[in-house]
């Protein structure tokens, strides 16, 4: 693992988080509780009525702020839209069945399984709001029986542009980029990125402007020396700098195709 000391931009954990927005709260504890078996932690209210139920997979954080809007739903096809369009969960070998075993509790359709050039086998399903998920079971059991890792797909329009984002700005480390997708590590956290068109949409924005997987969060030290990085080498900043109540300070910045990533720290 990871230290502390090690890691770019002034992370506190070797990994990052992903923002959902979403519709329906009890669709979202149905599957990523009850089907998948996510470690559950409180809610945050939010303004207007809103809230964030948030779960624990492995060491990552999967935030889902839920709104009462109904628009801008992700596109249906994983390669009909650029953005982040995909979540892959890494589970041991062990858990397969019993995760199919609900899935068909709930009704929903087996997954299909995506050919595999290793031991790990892959299948892809949706989850009850239409977000592309990936389940990938692999034989070599871990220590810890929770999740061991996560894995962020992103459609992008230029291979070579994004993969250099995530290595100048984020400091990710390249995995292998023989073939799509290109894979980034950063710690326990892998991005993929294939290749979408410009003559697709892009499926991008804050939580409020959109529903799906909307930010890439890093959880850092500080914000203001992790601005100063990246503008330093040539980012761009989509929201400077602000403080939420007392609690901590964040910013965002626009990634490959616009999408946003969130660095944040406590106050």
């Amino acid at each position: 693992m990871t230290m502390p000391a090690d890691l770019p931009l002034g992370l506190i954990q070797d990994h990052l988080n992903l923002v959902f927005s979403a519709s329906d709260g009890p669709s979202i504890e149905r599957f990523y509780g009850d089907i998948i078996g996510l470690r559950r932690i409180p809610n945050v209210p939010l303004p207007g009525g809103r809230y964030m139920l948030r779960y624990h997979g492995g060491a990552t954080e999967l935030k889902f702020i839920v709104t009462d809007q109904d628009s801008g739903r992700a596109a249906s096809g994983l390669t009909a839209a650029r953005g982040i369009r995909s979540l892959t969960f890494v589970l041991p070998e062990s858990r397969r069945q019993s995760v199919f075993s609900r899935l068909a509790v709930y009704g929903l359709p087996a997954p299909k399984a995506l050919p595999s050039n290793t031991e790990t086998t892959r299948y892809a399903l949706q989850d009850f709001e239409g977000n592309h998920i990936e389940l990938a079971f692999i034989t070599d059991e871990p220590t810890d029986p929770d999740i061991v890792r996560m894995e962020f797909g992103f459609g992008v329009s230029d291979l070579a542009a994004s993969g250099q984002f995530l290595q100048e700005m984020l400091g990710m480390s390249l995995g292998q980029n023989d073939a799509e997708p290109h894979q980034y590590i950063l710690g326990q956290s892998t991005i993929n990125l294939w290749q979408v068109p410009t003559s697709q949409p892009a499926i991008v924005g804050m939580p409020n402007e959109m529903l799906g997987m909307s930010l890439l969060q890093l959880v850092i030290r500080d914000v203001l020396e992790a601005r100063a990085l990246i503008v330093s080498r040539g980012g761009a900043i989509h929201t400077e700098p602000y403080n939420v109540g007392d609690l901590a300070v964040v910013m965002f910045i626009e990634g490959p195709d616009g999408i946003l990533i969130e660095f944040g720290a406590a106050l």
